[in-house]
């Protein structure tokens, strides 16, 4: 695969679509001052972003129009000049959309394990509660055995009673000490979670970066589509080799040039 492919690959598999790319736009840089109208803004998204300016100008307007419509993004007037701002239903749109980096983990130094037993008659229900152990973050250990770092009982017993599930919903606190055979529990969540594979992505963010391999807006894109697979597990859980804060410090200072680059001047 090409890097514009992968380029264009990891964009759409963070955002999901192109209103909420757009909406990204705006709220990150916004676009150049003064450019009102469809024309105007595919002329202010090409100066702004080399990926937004291969998006055919028709599907851009019109996506444009929609984010307007919705209400995501307004106009603002001053010095009769237009500026777009993201407004506050855009900006919760644009919060569950984007993974955000959990620099605050609190953790009461135990390990769940949730075990169940749920009648075969009850098939569309067990699932219903494995879908919802795996939204929760928790991971299959074995059949019926899910593993978490964090305390799932209230959100457990809570979905149980709402949804009606039928047997038995046990949560155990196996702390962090324990294991499972041979394996410890830090070793345990390394398989689990996939660690290896994340962290080596994270590795291969930091070498592209140190070797400016693209533009800032790809290898912030980079790195948010490694984040969103980051289990964002407790701090003290992680391995020594762990590359996740260290690429979030990196990305932090990407972010922050490409907004200067990208900001609108106005002439």
């Amino acid at each position: 695969m090409g890097r514009k492919s992968k380029v264009k690959e990891i964009t759409y598999g963070i955002f999901g679509s192109l209103v909420d790319i757009l909406i990204w736009q705006v709220a990150l840089v916004g676009v150049s001052v003064g450019k009102y109208g469809s024309r105007g803004v595919y002329q202010a998204f090409t100066e702004a972003d080399e990926f937004l300016n291969k998006v055919n100008h028709t599907t851009l307007a019109a996506t444009w129009h929609q984010l307007l419509k919705k209400g995501l993004i307004t106009y603002k007037k001053r010095n009769n000049l237009y500026s777009p701002q993201i407004t506050e239903f855009g900006r919760k749109r644009l919060t569950k959309t984007l993974p955000h980096y959990q620099a605050k983990r609190p953790w009461d130094k135990r390990i769940y394990l949730i075990t169940y037993d749920i009648p075969e008659i009850a098939h569309k229900k067990r699932d219903q509660f494995r879908l919802f152990l795996k939204n929760l973050g928790c991971k299959l250990l074995q059949e019926s055995n899910w593993l978490t770092p964090y305390n799932p009982r209230e959100l457990v017993n809570g979905f149980v009673q709402k949804f009606k599930i039928p047997g038995t919903v046990i949560v155990s606190d196996i702390g962090q000490d324990g294991g499972v055979g041979e394996t410890t529990i830090q070793d345990l969540l390394v398989k689990l979670y996939l660690l290896e594979k994340i962290n080596d992505k994270y590795e291969e963010f930091l070498k592209d970066a140190r070797g400016d391999e693209g533009s800032w807006r790809d290898l912030i894109f980079q790195y948010l589509s490694i984040l969103k697979d980051d289990p964002q597990l407790p701090f003290a859980l992680l391995p020594q080799w762990w590359l996740g804060d260290k690429a979030y410090h990196v990305y932090k200072r990407l972010k922050e040039r490409y907004i200067i680059s990208s900001r609108p001047r106005v002439k």
